[in-house]
């Protein structure tokens, strides 16, 4: 299979269309690397959603409701919350992992480099993003304190963060400042690319969720009046919620796919060289006017 420029200049389908041919080409290295680089947090995170649900059936939590004990309350507050601590883990897994495969495809073109590469380029962004994800929920929240529409202004702005922390690599006041740059005259482009891509997202969580969602609707009156939630369908639900905790998580890289394409197709459009490019444009000789001298 060719491999595919991102250097191009790309309409809203174009990105999309691409989008999808990159996952038909890299699908099976890039998925490789997500199960390389988030597998033990992700089974850490399936284990202690079992063990929750667990102590659901068998009476914890009604217990608990019924007669407190603090020892009781943290048992099951410490799993809740390293679940949500290994879920953030995961997400921000899945930004460096795609981004950091985007950049080295950029810059090594296909099949050229190897999943250890995007393992060191994940590791030495890790950090990063925690703390630039820090200043953007800052941003986000002030926008939309001041109103809604500037908030969602900032958040569809500041989307391309990451990718440009990547690629250009130039700092945090310049790579907030690119941002602007690059979306400047596309912000509605991006917002539609975005808006289309988390209803294909959802659609395919939606999908998975309808078994699991029929059983509770089903179960869920006669459980709300005798307060036995033995009648519940454990494996389907733990086998449900492992599916979309890892699907939902692993789906977030096309997300990040979407719009690392579409920074290259605005990158190319403004003008703008990366670093990479600007490399390789050393030594380039310049053209000159015949018949200058």
């Amino acid at each position: 299979m060719k491999e595919i420029n991102l250097d191009q200049r790309r309409d809203f389908g174009g990105v999309l269309n691409t989008a999808f041919l990159f996952l038909k080409q890299e699908g099976v290295l890039l998925i490789k690397a997500l199960l390389t680089y988030t597998g033990i947090p992700v089974i850490g995170a399936v284990a202690l959603f079992a063990y929750v649900m667990l102590q659901l059936v068998n009476g914890q939590v009604m217990n608990l409701i019924n007669s407190p004990n603090p020892s009781d309350i943290l048992m099951l507050i410490i799993p809740a919350v390293v679940l949500w601590f290994l879920l953030v883990i995961i997400q921000i897994l899945v930004i460096a992992i795609t981004n950091g495969y985007l950049k080295v495809y950029h810059e090594k073109g296909k099949g050229n480099f190897s999943i250890s590469e995007v393992g060191q380029i994940t590791a030495r962004n890790f950090f990063p993003i925690i703390g630039y994800g820090f200043i953007i929920s800052l941003f986000v929240m002030l926008g939309f304190i001041l109103f809604i529409i500037p908030g969602i202004y900032i958040l569809i702005v500041l989307n391309f963060i990451f990718i440009i922390m990547f690629v250009e690599d130039g700092g945090l006041s310049k790579n907030f400042g690119r941002c602007f740059d690059v979306i400047k005259g596309n912000w509605w482009a991006t917002f539609g690319l975005l808006i289309v891509t988390s209803i294909i997202i959802n659609v395919v969580i939606q999908v998975l969720y309808i078994p699991i969602q029929i059983h509770l609707e089903t179960q869920l009156h006669p459980i709300l009046l005798t307060g036995d939630f033995s009648q519940l369908n454990i494996p389907l639900i733990v086998t449900t919620f492992v599916l979309l905790i890892v699907v939902s998580a692993y789906l977030q890289s096309f997300l990040y796919l979407v719009l690392g394409i579409q920074y290259f197709s605005l990158n190319k459009a403004d003008g703008s060289n990366t670093i990479i490019d600007r490399i390789n444009q050393i030594g380039e000789t310049p053209n000159t006017s015949e018949g200058k001298y």
